[in-house]
């Protein structure tokens, strides 16, 4: 079970980019004790997030099953499908105000950019239950 802790551990390690000893990533992450910055290590490598190198692990560049609908952006980790509604969104409306069409035409791709803001937020929010339920675990 993918734990706040956990995701937290993969954006830093993922972000740092270099792959870190055991005493690295205590470091990285604050921690007091290697044992336990070695228990969220072998928690990331068994959940798929990390992958071990002799003795350094690195954060794997593929999210795992269960974040393939996400995708990271400046550390961020949001639905994929955001960056086409941003994008279906902007061409809708720079169209709508360089070409003044007709009212139809703006309600109908209106029509069309509206279910990629729906699943957006639905993602948006099982990413937000998942990491609740995240937090009962820790």
């Amino acid at each position: 079970m993918l734990s706040k802790e956990d995701l937290e551990a993969y954006l830093k390690l993922r972000n740092h980019g270099k792959p870190v000893t055991v005493r690295g990533f205590q470091r990285l992450m604050g921690y007091k004790s290697p044992g336990k910055a070695q228990r969220v290590l072998d928690r990331l490598v068994r959940l798929g997030f990390a992958e071990r190198v002799g003795t350094e692990y690195k954060a794997r560049d593929d999210l795992p099953p269960q974040l393939a609908m996400y995708t990271i952006i400046k550390g961020f980790i949001v639905p994929r499908i955001l960056v086409y509604a941003v994008y279906s969104t902007v061409t809708v409306a720079v169209y709508a105000i360089l070409s003044t069409p007709p009212l139809y035409l703006i309600i109908l791709l209106t029509s069309i950019v509206v279910p990629y803001w729906l699943e957006t937020i639905k993602l948006y929010n099982a990413l937000n239950t998942l990491l609740k339920k995240a937090e009962q675990f820790i």
